[in-house]
């Protein structure tokens, strides 16, 4: 009997191991698979599928979508008892009509000309919409590669207009590589500088209740926008555009790095026309306590060298009106703006820096 007890224990062990092994390979998300399809659905529409091979273009779609709504439905189930492979099914399913979708766009679209033609306006686009979205990003080591870029595009257009379709190709293909690149650098750079937005939103809240609290003017700057937006008793009076450090984004962390820093800061001083080499200035308290305490810890991290200096003289300064990001880390505006903020503010006047006021989802910078 003790025997039969133990050889039943050992075979419900035996198929609980092998239904949870099961349930692990089942309940794995297609990651890479779900990938692949969304970027086999960006090229068919890049081949102009919607266009020009309008049903399996749509079956892409459905089947890509229905992989998504499935991925969701799946998420919300308890982790043994998810089951991927219908998303999977479906990630396959889209792949295959975005490929039948991309032979039949190119099938329809047969001369080269044709082609060239249109990845020229599908390119040209695509800079032009760079440079609306993504023109004041600092690009640092990418900058170099944007302007081969667009002297690449310059002379694909030549190559084009002489009928050397060749050599047009061969430089739509170097500038497609490149604008994807630099492109996909904004945007990495874009979605890890809004992880800090959570704490934005709270500085701002602060700064418009301390306003409406203490029946005053304060200051906020939204650095992505490029905007100043000056507030009275906790209300909108007026906004400004803005220039500032030409290493703009992200926080300030040494001097010298030229970025606009963020945090809550305060009016320490104001300096007439004479007293600084702009056009009148506010000074901000930078660096303040919390700032002192990120510099320590970088340094004992390791991230600064120990003979990094955490610089000061951040101001609100005129001379601005220049249409580019140029100062060391300070927010420059026209004189006459100058004029009109330096009415309104006062010494201890709040300044509250952030990235953004909006979310990344309100933005237009979410772009395709």
């Amino acid at each position: 009997m003790k025997n039969k007890i133990l050889l039943l224990v050992s075979f419900l062990v035996l198929v609980i191991a092998t239904v949870t092994s099961i349930r692990i390979k089942t309940n794995k998300p297609p990651e890479i698979e779900v990938m692949k399809a969304a970027n086999m659905l960006a090229k068919a529409q890049y081949e102009k599928s919607p266009k020009f091979a309008k049903e399996a273009f749509h079956e892409a779609t459905f089947h890509y979508n229905s992989a998504m709504t499935e991925w969701k439905k799946q998420n919300e189930k308890f982790i043994l008892l998810r089951d991927y492979r219908k998303v999977s099914e479906f990630a396959k399913k889209s792949m295959e009509y975005s490929e039948k979708a991309i032979d039949k766009s190119r099938i329809f679209i047969a001369s080269t000309e044709d082609i060239l033609k249109i990845r020229i306006e599908t390119i040209g686009q695509k800079i032009k919409g760079f440079e609306e979205y993504y023109g004041k990003f600092p690009l640092d080591k990418k900058r170099d590669n944007y302007t081969r870029c667009k002297l690449l595009y310059t002379e694909s257009l030549h190559a084009y207009n002489s009928k050397n379709y060749s050599i047009c190709k061969v430089k739509l293909d170097s500038v497609e590589i490149v604008i994807n690149d630099v492109f996909n650098h904004c945007q990495e750079n874009l979605i890890n500088y809004f992880e800090d937005y959570s704490k934005w939103n709270e500085m701002v809240k602060i700064t418009i209740s301390w306003s409406k609290k203490n029946q005053s003017y304060a200051v906020i700057v939204d650095k992505l926008n490029r905007e100043l937006y000056l507030y009275k008793n906790g209300k909108p009076d007026k906004k400004y555009t803005v220039e500032l450090g030409a290493n703009w984004i992200g926080d300030k962390i040494q001097q010298g790095d030229k970025t606009t820093p963020e945090g809550l800061y305060k009016i320490v001083e104001k300096k007439q026309n004479g007293q600084t080499k702009y056009y009148k200035a506010l000074l901000l308290d930078y660096p303040n306590e919390e700032d002192k305490k990120r510099f320590s810890m970088n340094k004992r991290n390791g991230i600064l060298n120990q003979d990094a200096e955490i610089g000061n003289l951040i101001e609100i300064h005129g001379s601005g009106g220049k249409g580019i990001d140029w100062t060391d880390g300070c927010i420059a505006l026209t004189d006459k703006e100058m004029d009109e903020i330096f009415k309104s503010c006062t010494i201890g006047t709040k300044v509250t820096i952030v990235g953004s006021v909006k979310t990344l989802s309100e933005l237009s910078y979410n772009i395709k």
